[in-house]
This record gives structure tokens, C-alpha cells and sequence, in this order.
């Protein structure tokens, strides 16, 4: 009788246990990202913008990090450029965009190519 006492209670502290951590590691309880991105058509390309709360913080007509104006060639690259950016910014980290970025999301510099 004392031995399941003693494994119910095991069962269930383990149960607890298990249940915290996926909860933990889950989407479940992080906060939603406040930051939305938006992908918009410009004259030969894409760019994008980031809203927080509704309101423009972002608007980014040309691939950063490149000296000429060049716009995105597809709405993916503007698209994947302007998550990372989202994500940087709700991390808090600085949200710069660099080649090595730009290079590491495999985002296209020349449209003709």
C-alpha cells in the first residue's frame, strides 16, 4: 500500500515536472512579437516596413547594408530581411542588417542574376 503511494506521488511530481518544461519551451507562453512586417511593391522590386503597434518605424524601400540602390528582387527576400529585422528588434538587439546577414538569408544583390 505505502510503495503506489509513494510511486503515484513520483508519477505524478514527474507528470508536473514534464508538463513545466514543454510549457516552458513552448509557444505558449511567450509574449506575441508587437513588431509586424510588411512587404509593399516598389518601381523595379520590393521593399518592406516594420510597425510597431500599429505605427511606422521601418520603411525600407532599398536592400540595406549594399551602397546602390538596388530594391529586393522578390517579395522572400524583402520578406525574410524584414523578419530578421522584426526579430532583432524584439530581442532588443541592434536591428542593422549587414552583407554577412544579407549573404547568410541567401538574399539576391542583382536582380538579373
Amino acid at each position: 500500500m505505502m510503495f503506489k503511494r509513494k510511486l503515484i506521488v513520483v508519477l505524478a511530481i514527474t507528470l508536473v515536472s514534464i508538463s513545466a518544461l514543454y510549457l516552458a519551451n513552448s509557444d505558449i507562453l511567450k509574449a506575441p512579437n508587437p513588431y509586424k512586417t510588411e512587404v509593399f511593391k516598389v518601381k523595379n522590386g520590393f521593399g518592406y516596413q516594420i510597425n510597431y503597434n500599429s505605427k511606422l518605424l521601418i520603411k525600407q524601400d532599398y536592400i540595406p547594408a549594399i551602397e546602390s540602390n538596388q530594391t529586393f528582387c522578390t517579395i522572400e527576400d524583402a520578406n525574410r530581411v524584414a523578419h530578421l529585422v522584426s526579430t532583432k528588434l524584439f530581442n532588443k538587439e541592434n536591428p542593422k542588417i549587414t552583407l554577412e546577414n544579407l549573404n547568410q538569408l541567401n538574399i539576391a544583390l542583382n536582380c538579373n542574376n
